[in-house]
């Protein structure tokens, strides 16, 4: 009976010490209840020559929308368990810009007061992959098609008898973008860190004087948490 007994106590032992070491393994790198994570991005893009031409008789000026603003947010799916995971991932970001000058056209020698605003959605997803480096540290990539839609407006008030005028268009594009950046664990289950993202799309602004293809690359400050 106590040769019985001291077997199931070493055998208790055994697996407790073994469960004990399988939990660490597994929560070293994992601190996440679910296999997904949520991430909000705030930060702006800059675009590569997203500039629009304004004419008023013989003179003309160059409205630029290079830089926006930028915020929005990332779901991903990822393995438990491991230091290396992959998944899928989809992200939303909406851009904002509004603007406005003033200056002389050469019509009559008046001036003209121009305000504009740009507004950008673009949904994407793509593969995902993370990396956890140490306990406290992780990178991570990636990368897939993207959808976006711009809308672009112009109003042109006069200070003379020149009637005010105003322009606007709408577009559609399709393209492609790729992201990565690292985090710092901040709590049990978040990160805060830093990440760019750079993309390619067709969208066509050619009727208000813009160009037809848009790329970017945007800088972000992250938070991501498991939930």
């Amino acid at each position: 009976m106590k040769g019985a007994l001291y077997i199931f106590t070493l055998l208790c032992i055994l697996f407790s010490v073994q469960s004990a070491s399988a939990l660490e393994q597994a929560s070293r790198y994992d601190m996440w209840d679910e296999n997904y994570t949520v991430q909000a991005l705030l930060g702006a893009i800059k675009y590569d020559g997203l500039k629009f031409d304004n004419v008023d008789g013989a003179d003309s000026t160059e409205i630029d929308m290079s830089t926006i603003p930028q915020l929005g947010g990332a779901w991903s799916t990822i393995p438990k368990g491991d230091r290396f995971q992959y998944g899928l991932e989809c992200s939303f970001l909406l851009g904002f810009k509004f603007d406005k000058i003033n200056y002389a056209y050469l019509g009559s020698g008046a001036y003209v007061s121009i305000s504009t605003s740009m507004w950008m959605f673009d949904l994407a997803g793509g593969a995902y992959a993370n990396l956890r480096l140490t306990d406290a540290i992780r990178i991570y990539a990636g990368a897939g098609p993207l959808m976006m839609y711009a809308d672009y407006q112009s109003d042109r008030d006069y200070d003379d008898a020149t009637p005010d005028t105003s322009s606007n268009e709408s577009a559609f594009g399709l393209g492609v973008y790729a992201r990565t950046g690292f985090e710092f664990r901040v709590s049990e289950s978040g990160y805060l860190g830093m990440g760019v993202r750079g993309n390619w799309s067709n969208v066509d602004f050619s009727e208000v004087g813009g160009s037809s293809d848009i790329s970017g690359l945007a800088a972000f400050v992250t938070f991501t948490a498991g939930l």
